[in-house]
């Protein structure tokens, strides 16, 4: 197993499609699709259960998507601590991304490195939350992350690995494609997590919708009870959506709010890096690699 096929797989999973994670990780389809039968060949089980429009991960593919996360932390970690044995006498730039710029990032750094060889770049996956955290505290030259929602109601993107659903006679459901507007007027349940990891992602997600104050908690069998109202609507991690597959009372909302046609990404720098001759070059091969990506908008932010 390679560390680029631990995120082909993070990629195929928060899309759900084999085109749009091809897509994303710069791929062919039928490339993505060798490397992820090479990976169920390699673990001797299915990851994935196959349709004709998309693809759900089997139980054992939830936790090989955990698995997936944590080798690349630890990879990362792994990285940063062996640092200080090498002798550095080649300048390093930290970027962060989170896994909706799969797509961008590793091709810009690069195209970088290949003119730049004395120059070498760390690129860490990571979630919206840590981005922020890191890129404000230093340990990150730059972050590119997912858009969140603005009180505005603008578009938003739900973290990787939390999913939104209800009850199947909510009225949400009788206009297709779902509103964001319509979702933040709704009340908010979802689930506790022992895992401290996912129950990061669930609360950035109510972040994001601005129901970090209503947000109530349950069980799973406490909030399936409670969206028997109707009213509510509900937020879960990934290792339960097979249990949200099989309750035949339950929709998956994710698959049906209203999507933009464009990925929109931001760039965050600290405003004394743009001014770091290394860096500023950096930002213009991943500007230039984005704006020859259509599909892709990108904006960016200082502080």
């Amino acid at each position: 197993m390679r560390i680029e096929q631990f995120e082909q797989f993070i990629a195929l999973a928060h899309h759900q499609h084999f085109r749009k994670a091809a897509e994303v990780c710069n791929l062919s389809t039928s490339a993505l699709t060798r490397s992820i039968q090479t990976l169920e060949l390699d673990l001797a089980c299915n990851l994935l259960t196959r349709s004709t429009r998309s693809v759900k991960l089997t139980a054992a593919g939830e936790v090989f998507l955990q698995y997936c996360q944590q080798a690349l932390d630890n990879h990362a970690l792994l990285k940063q601590k062996l640092s200080k044995f090498t002798e550095a006498k080649n300048e390093k730039i930290v970027i962060g991304y989170s896994p909706e710029a799969i797509g961008l990032v590793p091709q810009a750094c690069g195209k970088f490195m290949q003119q730049f060889p004395n120059i070498s770049i760390e690129m860490q996956l990571q979630d919206t939350d840590t981005l922020l955290q890191n890129i404000r505290n230093g340990q990150l030259d730059l972050a590119i992350n997912a858009p969140i929602t603005t009180s505005s109601g603008e578009m938003f993107c739900l973290p990787e690995q939390v999913v939104m659903f209800c009850h199947k006679e909510h009225p949400i459901l009788q206009r297709s494609p779902v509103q964001l507007s319509q979702i933040t007027k709704l009340p908010m349940l979802a689930t506790v997590s022992t895992n401290q990891a996912l129950g990061k992602l669930i609360n950035q997600a109510a972040t994001n919708l601005n129901k970090q104050d209503s947000l109530r908690l349950g069980t799973f069998e406490q909030v399936v009870n409670k969206l028997s109202d109707r009213n509510h609507i509900a937020l879960t991690t990934l290792d339960l959506m097979q249990q949200v597959t099989n309750n035949e009372e339950l929709v998956n909302l994710s698959e049906m709010i209203e999507q933009s046609e464009k990925l929109n990404l931001e760039l965050q720098i600290a405003k004394a890096n743009l001014t770091a001759p290394n860096i500023s070059e950096l930002l213009n091969f991943i500007t230039l690699e984005a704006g020859a990506r259509p599909e892709i908008e990108l904006a960016k932010a200082t502080f």
